[in-house]
């Protein structure tokens, strides 16, 4: 018995759907990050200006170049017509060509180690962009906000993108377990 409701092809689709969704999430994602300056009384204003700012870029990097690899393999599935590998889908999905080498057997499987990169890259874009509010509050007054309200928009805007793109990668997870279960069968 089917554990999955989708056939192998319509899960191929629905995984390739997701993949490309988010691929594009995270790269318009990185590339507002990248690019948000604000001149602000004298220095300009960078993301690499603040730790938190810089943490997100890596991850949304690391979650991009993760997608576009798994985009570029469920295409030669869909064109060899294949599953593919399922069983490393299954762990790559979780996190296990990753971190291998730093946990035991018995704890790499719960976890979804993409997923998690880019729920902390925008948890890190969240708060960054709240200490940037708090700090120019108190050092230059509530006055001084509206000058930096384009930046904090613009990382917002970022790290919400990338909250999407998480979500977008724990459906891929699930998906990825779907498949094994009905390999196994």
């Amino acid at each position: 018995m089917a554990v999955s409701m989708l056939s192998p092809t319509t899960t191929r689709i629905a995984t390739l759907a997701l993949r490309v969704l988010t691929a594009i999430l995270l790269f318009a994602s990185l590339i507002i990050l990248l690019t948000n300056t604000q001149q602000f009384q004298g220095p300009t204003l960078h993301f690499y200006d603040r730790v938190g700012y810089s943490y997100a870029a890596v991850g949304i990097f690391l979650g991009l170049a993760y997608s576009i690899y798994q985009t570029v393999c469920a295409v030669i599935r869909i064109k060899k017509e294949t599953e593919g590998n399922v069983v490393f889908d299954f762990y790559a999905e979780k996190g296990f060509f990753m971190i291998n080498l730093l946990i035991s057997f018995d704890s790499w499987r719960k976890l979804h180690v993409v997923s998690n990169v880019l729920v902390t890259a925008a948890v890190a874009g969240f708060v960054t962009t709240g200490q940037l509010v708090d700090d120019v509050v108190r050092q230059q007054g509530p006055s001084k906000f509206p000058l930096i309200e384009r930046f904090v928009s613009l990382s917002n805007s970022s790290s919400g993108i990338v909250l999407v793109g998480c979500i977008f990668s724990s459906m891929l997870s699930v998906l990825s377990s779907c498949a094994l279960a009905r390999d196994d069968d």
